[in-house]
C-alpha cells in the first residue's frame, strides 16, 4: 500500500477550514466564520435556556437527556475559539511537518518505518468524518419522519424539533417550525464540522511528530564508529522535533482540557439515560456514546503514542554500539538518554497527561458521577404519593 501525499492527508482538513472561514495558510478570517459562530452560539444558548427551565422540575432523567447535546455544542464552541488565535502556529507547524515528511518518504527504509502509522491515520480521518456525518444526518433528518409517523398514527401533526430549545415564538405552525428546524439542523452540522476537524487535525499532527521520533530512533540505533559523524545532525533533528511537539502541546492543551471535562459529563449523562431511560432512547444514546468514547479514545491513543515514541529515542541509542565510540561521543549519548527519560507529553492544560491512564480516569470519573446520579434519582412514579 503506497503512502499518501502530505496534501492528501490534509485535503479534508483544509476544505473544512475553508468552509468555516479560516483558509489554511491565510491569516485573514472570513465573515462566514463569524456567521457560523453566531449561529452555533445562538443554538447553544437556546438549548441551555431550555435545560435551565427543566432544572426546577428536579427530574434528573430529563436533565441528563438534554445535557449531551448542550455539552457537544459548548465543546465545539470552546475548542474552535481556543484554536482560532493560534491558527498561525498551526499553519507553521503543518509546514514544518510537511518538509520533514517529504524528506522522509524519499528513502525506502524510512517509508517502511512510517507506512503503517500514516495509512492508519489516513483511514481514521476518512471514517471519523464519515461516521459523524452519518450520525448527525440521521439525528437531524429523522425528525420529519417522526412527525409523519405521528400523523399517520394519530391523524394529528406534532411539531417536533431535533433539539430541545427555547425560542421567543411558537413553533406549532409550519412557517415558524421550518425556520427553527433549518436553524437547528444547520447548527448541528456546524457543530460536527468544528469538532471533527479539530480532532482529526490533532491526530494527524501528533502522528507526524511520532513518526519523526521513530525515524530518529532508527537513526540512533544504527550509530557506530563508521557513521558517528551523523550524530550531530541527528541531535539537531531531535531538538527540532521536541520543539515541534512543544508547539503542538501549546496549541491543543486547552482543547484537551475541555475534552476531558465535557467528555466525562457526556459519558455520565448518556450512561444514565441508557440504563434509566426508555427503550426508545437506546439507539440514539448508544450511537452518541460511541461517538464520544471514540473521540476521547483517539485523544488518549495519540497522546500515549507521543510518550512512547519520544521515550524510544533513549532506548534506541542505548542499544546502539555506543560502547565502541570515544569518550566525548559517549557523554553526548548519555545526555540523549537522560533527556529521553523525560518524554514529550500532551496535557489537559497541565492538569493531567493525555495517555491511556487519562482515558481510564475519564471513564472512572464518569462512573463516579453516574453512581451518584443513580443513587439520588427517584423515578416520578415513586415520588407521587
Amino acid at each position: 500500500m503506497s503512502l499518501p501525499r502530505f496534501e492528501d492527508l490534509f485535503k479534508q482538513i483544509k476544505t473544512n477550514f475553508w468552509l468555516f472561514g479560516i483558509p489554511y495558510d491565510q491569516p485573514k478570517i472570513h465573515i462566514r466564520f463569524f456567521i457560523l459562530i453566531i449561529g452555533l452560539l445562538l443554538m447553544v444558548t437556546e438549548e441551555i435556556l431550555f435545560l435551565a427551565s427543566k432544572i426546577s422540575t428536579e427530574d434528573l432523567l430529563v436533565i441528563t437527556q438534554l445535557a449531551p447535546c448542550c455539552c457537544i455544542g459548548v465543546l465545539s464552541l470552546l475548542k474552535v475559539v481556543c484554536l482560532v488565535p493560534k491558527r498561525n502556529k498551526i499553519f507553521s507547524l503543518t509546514h514544518s511537518l510537511k518538509v520533514l515528511y517529504i524528506d522522509s518518504i524519499k528513502e525506502m527504509e524510512k517509508r517502511e518505518i512510517i507506512r503503517d502509522n500514516i495509512n492508519f491515520v489516513s483511514l481514521l480521518s476518512k471514517y471519523f468524518f464519515l461516521l459523524n456525518a452519518v450520525l448527525i444526518s440521521v439525528y437531524n433528518f429523522s425528525t420529519p419522519l417522526f412527525i409523519l409517523y405521528d400523523y399517520i398514527k394519530t391523524n394529528e401533526i406534532v411539531f417536533r424539533l431535533p433539539y430541545d430549545v427555547i425560542v421567543p415564538f411558537r413553533v406549532d405552525r409550519w412557517s415558524t417550525w421550518s425556520v427553527v428546524y433549518i436553524h437547528s439542523i444547520s447548527s448541528g452540522f456546524i457543530c460536527v464540522l468544528f469538532f471533527t476537524t479539530i480532532d482529526i487535525l490533532y491526530c494527524i499532527l501528533t502522528s507526524h511528530i511520532c513518526n519523526n521520533f521513530a525515524l530518529i530512533s532508527n537513526d540512533l540505533l544504527k550509530i557506530n564508529c563508521e557513521n558517528v559523524n551523523n550524530l550531530k545532525n541527528i541531535i539537531k533533528q531531535h531538538q527540532h522535533i521536541m520543539q515541534l511537539s512543544q508547539e503542538l502541546e501549546d496549541i491543543f492543551s486547552l482543547p484537551n482540557l475541555f475534552n476531558v471535562l465535557v467528555g466525562s459529563v457526556e459519558i455520565c449523562a448518556l450512561g444514565f439515560n441508557l440504563t434509566m431511560g426508555s427503550l426508545t432512547q437506546v439507539p440514539g444514546c448508544v450511537l452518541f456514546l460511541i461517538s464520544v468514547l471514540l473521540q476521547i479514545l483517539m485523544m488518549s491513543v495519540f497522546g500515549e503514542n507521543l510518550i512512547r515514541e519520544s521515550k524510544n529515542v533513549g532506548d534506541a541509542v542505548y542499544f546502539s554500539d555506543w560502547h565502541k565510540l570515544d569518550v566525548k561521543t559517549r557523554k553526548i549519548i548519555l545526555i540523549i538518554i537522560t533527556r529521553a527519560h523525560r518524554p514529550q507529553i500532551l496535557t489537559a492544560y497541565k492538569f493531567s497527561t493525555i495517555s491511556y491512564q487519562s482515558f481510564t480516569k475519564i471513564i472512572s470519573s464518569s462512573w463516579t458521577y453516574f453512581t451518584i446520579l443513580k443513587t439520588v434519582y427517584k423515578p416520578p412514579e415513586n415520588t407521587s404519593t
